[in-house]
């Protein structure tokens, strides 16, 4: 008999293998792409990530997944796609210690209640995110209500000046 395994197992399994592996794990994100799941991962190391990296972790969570049939358990039906790759320059955020991380950087958030939200994260503590905005208002989002956020790219003003010489 096989059993159904949910989402949050698979991202706890994965993460625990990316960190096995050597990486950090940034983020699982689970959806689908040409009519079948899709399981998008994020790694991260110190030295950075090359593509070797993203096919040792892909080849990695693949083989886990088709290995858990034999275990009985089964995370998909049929055909599945996975995609690793480094967080990018807009970097996604999914835990408070990611926003508290990368606090003072500029970072955008889609909220349940609020919508969007762009500008500087201050802080995250006790359950807010608190972010000054463009406007220069201050928002505190309780993190409960962020459905997705990530760092936008802000190009420094110096470099702007730099290259116009």
């Amino acid at each position: 008999m096989t059993s159904r395994s949910s989402g949050a197992e698979l991202k706890k399994i994965i993460a625990d293998m990316v960190r096995a592996l050597g990486y950090e794990c940034v983020g699982t994100e689970i959806g689908s792409a040409r009519g079948a799941p899709l399981i998008r991962v994020y790694i991260d190391s110190p030295g950075g990530v090359r593509h070797a990296d993203c096919e040792l972790v892909s080849r990695s969570v693949s083989e886990r997944i088709d290995g858990a049939e034999g275990e009985g358990v089964r995370f998909f039906q049929g055909k599945y796609f996975i995609e690793v790759s480094s967080p990018g320059i807009e970097r996604p955020l999914f835990t408070e210690e990611h926003y508290e991380r990368f606090a003072g950087r500029d970072a955008a958030v889609v909220a349940k209640n609020s919508g969007k939200v762009a500008g500087q994260i201050v802080s995250c503590a006790n359950g807010a995110l608190t972010m000054k905005t463009r406007d220069g208002a201050v928002a505190s989002i309780p993190f409960g209500e962020i459905k997705r956020g990530n760092l936008v790219y802000a190009e420094d003003a110096c470099a702007k000046k730099n290259a116009r010489q």
